[in-house]
């Protein structure tokens, strides 16, 4: 969909819901073309995570001996 910014801001609802739907809305300007799309959300917990957490020791392998791990109940 093609729109101009006058347009794009006054029923800047409507444009969200459209990216949102998966369409992308091409904003002209004066000095070219904008995209407004919407990007979708990470559904795992590490995917939204990533660059946010910082890991300082390998845990693809265990931390703790069989024997030094012991549960209390």
């Amino acid at each position: 969909m093609v729109t101009n910014v006058r347009t794009f801001l006054r029923d800047f609802t409507t444009f969200k819901a459209k990216a949102r739907k998966g369409e992308t809305v091409r904003v002209k300007d004066k000095e070219g073309v904008f995209l407004f799309s919407a990007d979708a959300p990470r559904k795992s917990l590490l995917g939204a995570a990533k660059g946010k957490i910082l890991f300082h020791a390998d845990l693809t392998k265990p931390t703790l001996k069989n024997e030094s791990w012991k549960p209390s109940l």
